[in-house]
């Protein structure tokens, strides 16, 4: 490599053998979100650039990732493929780094979540953490360099556990339950009374103890199913915040209605507080 020679180093440190399906999925997240990057802070290098796996060592798996991109040799001549100028790309590969680190890590904390992820962006996400789930003690790195004046400068750097990447994977599938609840939802911002209290503890998606009234929709109290355990905490919380009897109190949230065969109301599914 150059001085000037800006990279991505992907390193998966494990004690046990990574599936090849996890392997490739990490190096496909990527790719992936680098695409969405660049078509979001670069367009003029929409189509034109993507990350190529230049060396492989031995030891841990340890990939240098570098990008290139289409640049023209000048009037009249076709486009060739070449380095982005080396300023440019460090800026590019610096700053994804760091903002991928950014969405990402919210899911290592229960509970965690990029409020701008879309279902796509999640199952990148969960592919990007894949590698490490299996192993007990593994460790990722990824991170942005720059060789100057023959030493290697880390620019940005986004490190995690297997324990932190096993939380992710599961945060992520709530987190993907959650928006396909909320892209389903029959009605958006209605007002829900609670008419008792929750007998048992329900698991997401199915029946607990809970059951409401929501006048618009139909007279009758029908059971409550939560889109997700952070849906009913959310709900919860919610609760404790009210002064008063709870039960007088209207909540605004977003359901799925639940018809038997004949078109009666049977449940309010996927209960969420509105946003």
């Amino acid at each position: 490599m150059g001085d000037d020679s800006a990279h991505v180093r992907l390193t998966l440190d494990t004690d046990e053998p990574i599936s090849l399906s996890d392997f490739v999925g990490t190096f496909v997240g990527i790719e992936s979100q680098f695409e969405k990057f660049i078509a979001a802070q670069r367009p003029d290098l929409r189509g034109e650039s993507e990350f190529f796996v230049k060396e492989v060592r031995k030891g841990s798996i340890e990939a240098d990732l570098i990008v290139l991109a289409a640049i023209s040799a000048g009037a009249g001549f076709p486009e060739l493929p070449g380095l982005i100028d080396a300023l440019d790309k460090t800026q590019i590969l610096t700053k994804f780094v760091g903002d991928l680190r950014d969405r990402i890590a919210p899911y290592f904390i229960r509970g965690g979540r990029d409020p701008k992820a879309s279902k796509s962006d999640l199952s990148d996400f969960y592919k990007v953490v894949s590698a490490m789930v299996r192993d007990p003690k593994g460790r990722m790195n990824l991170e942005t360099a720059v060789y100057e004046d023959g030493k290697r400068d880390v620019r940005a750097a986004f490190k995690f556990s297997s324990s932190d990447a096993r939380t992710a994977q599961g945060e992520i599938s709530e987190h993907r339950r959650e928006l396909e609840a909320k892209s389903d939802s029959d009605y958006e911002r209605v007002l829900l009374r609670f008419v008792r209290p929750s007998v048992e503890k329900g698991k997401p998606g199915k029946k607990g103890g809970e059951r409401g009234v929501i006048e618009k929709l139909h007279k009758r109290a029908l059971p409550i199913v939560y889109a997700s355990d952070l849906a009913e905490q959310r709900i919860r919380h919610e609760k404790l915040q009210v002064e008063g009897n709870v039960f007088r109190t209207l909540f605004d949230v977003d359901v799925n209605v639940e018809l038997n065969a004949n078109g009666k109301p049977l449940a309010y599914n996927h209960a969420c507080i509105a946003k």
